[in-house]
């Protein structure tokens, strides 16, 4: 076949037409339905390098189930058009007798002017694709502006300007967050199988039940920003948390540094992943992530390393290196906190060589064990450290970074049911039954006697030790939790205003002193 010029163009817009509808499919086949353009932007702001540590079966998947049906199904409609074409040049008496054999499916559509057109054009079908995308992912919510800060002056509270406490004895900090972590997974167990919760329910702590999605939050790095600096993961923080001050976007690890607590992170994968390395030392944190952990346990971890998520370590040398650290800083006298996120229970799953595997003929019992895998490995890390007296003086906090992958649960339950694992070892009262990412950061800045008792909110949070009496959190909790409150056009409004510190620890509110404008 000749390709004119003309053909060439057609067969690229035809491709990039029939990309973004294999592109739709396979985001919604491998993450599910519940993926939010702020997920979509924020990974393409990231580029490859924040994806390429992702698992080789997504890479695969990606080519198999994108570009290649594209540009088959491309090359397969630019030929049926010129085909096309051609038969709409015969003669008059062929075209009558062609029309006569298919007059009932021609004459309403091949030989329709406004028809062909709008079925048979290539930029139109790009149109028709694009707009698909753009409806399936929620794209057109980044363009509202139903809300503005000052229709809602009480919602946040500038964390930069809160006085904090600082407790002549301090606590020490472990957050854990277990990747896909909800409470719905004991739904995984069947025919008689043991709960896979059960090992977290054992860990010491009381677990608080009602734990849904806030705005934009439903993947990893935007988990993590949420619950730690109490703001959603819209697009204009996203993209500008190398660009912020602290000023602005001021975190729960932020707090910690001015009270001299050590900080590391952990992560099972290269720090870049998702970016979270760069985030993580911008706030104060020692990142321990898969290089340094195989550097350190080389012998240990060569021979099996292949097969971990994403070319990472398992949860199993993940948790050994932390725990080694832990039991050093503790024994040099330093305050710490350590935040560690795991990835053998995140899709394709993992399994530590330590755990007796049963059967993952299907992606349930996959789930099964893994979650049942790393519950164990994960209890064991706590008990150690509790038998050393560590966690005596330490504020322990696990939670799940967001709901179960792949929407793997969603099928066993309807959405208002789920709901993402939460346990303190918190001695304090809890007030409330429900919670959200932006309650954790002063959640645990109570829990660790810091924030002060005239205040329990911390950006859009309110601890959970808060008294009733004092706040009426139903009203927050449904405002914060509503995408078109706490929109992009919000967050972008609100963080125009950086106010001046403050010596009496009152926040200065919306109407302070401009310093900077986030593009």
């Amino acid at each position: 076949m000749n390709l004119t010029k003309k053909d060439i163009v057609s067969l690229l817009i035809l491709f990039l037409s029939f990309f973004i509808i294999t592109l739709t499919f396979w985001i919604t086949k491998t993450f599910g339905k519940n993926v939010y353009y702020v997920e979509i932007l924020y990974n393409i702001h990231i580029g490859y390098e924040g994806f390429k540590n992702s698992p080789n079966k997504y890479k695969i998947e990606f080519a198999l189930y994108t570009f290649l049906p594209a540009i088959i199904i491309a090359f397969i409609t630019l030929l049926f058009n010129k085909k096309l074409n051609i038969l709409l040049k015969i003669n008059e008496e062929q075209k009558n007798l062609w029309i006569n054999k298919y007059k009932n499916f021609i004459k309403k559509i091949f030989f329709n002017k406004f028809l062909k057109i709008s079925l048979f054009n290539s930029y139109i079908l790009l149109f028709y694709c694009s707009l698909f995308f753009v409806l399936q992912f929620g794209f057109f919510e980044y363009f509202e502006k139903s809300a503005r800060y000052e229709d809602y002056p009480n919602l946040y509270k500038n964390p930069y300007t809160i006085k904090y406490n600082e407790p002549k004895k301090k606590k020490n900090l472990i957050l854990f967050y277990v990747e896909s972590l909800e409470y719905n997974i004991s739904k995984l167990s069947n025919n008689n199988k043991s709960d896979p919760l059960k090992p977290f329910n054992e860990i010491k702590g009381k677990n608080v039940y009602d734990f849904k999605h806030a705005p934009s939050t439903n993947f990893s790095i935007a988990g993590v920003v949420a619950s730690q600096c109490s703001v959603p993961f819209v697009v204009v923080v996203n993209t500008n948390m190398e660009k912020l001050p602290k000023e602005k976007l001021y975190c729960l690890s932020d707090v910690l540094a001015k009270q001299n607590y050590e900080q590391v992170f952990y992560i099972s994968v290269d720090q870049q992943f998702q970016s979270f390395g760069p985030f993580k030392e911008r706030h104060g944190f020692k990142v321990n992530d898969a290089n340094i952990i195989k550097k350190d346990f080389r012998t240990i971890e060569k021979p099996s390393n292949k097969m971990a998520w994403g070319g990472g370590v398992y949860d199993s040398t993940l948790l050994n290196h932390a725990k080694k650290e832990i039991i050093k800083t503790y024994n040099s006298g330093k305050n710490f906190n350590f935040t560690i996120i795991n990835t053998d229970t995140h899709h394709p799953f993992g399994y530590s060589p330590e755990c007796i595997i049963g059967d993952i003929s299907s992606e349930s019992l996959q789930a099964y064990e893994a979650y049942k895998c790393s519950g164990t490995l994960i209890k064991k890390f706590f008990d150690d450290l509790d038998s050393l007296g560590i966690l005596d003086e330490t504020l322990v906090v696990i939670l799940g970074d967001h709901l179960a992958f792949r929407d793997l649960i969603g099928y066993l339950s309807k959405e208002d049911e789920r709901n993402i694992y939460f346990k303190t070892n918190s001695n304090k009262k809890i007030n409330r039954d429900k919670i959200n990412h932006f309650d954790i950061a002063p959640t645990i800045l109570d829990g660790l006697g810091i924030l002060p008792k005239n205040n329990k909110q911390f950006g859009f949070g309110v601890s959970l030790f808060e008294d009733k009496k004092n706040f009426d959190y139903d009203q927050h909790y449904n405002l914060v939790m509503r995408p078109d409150i706490l929109s992009n056009f919000y967050m972008r409004r609100l963080l125009k205003f950086v106010p001046p510190a403050r010596t009496d620890g009152q926040d200065p509110g919306p109407n302070a002193t401009m310093i900077l404008t986030i593009d």
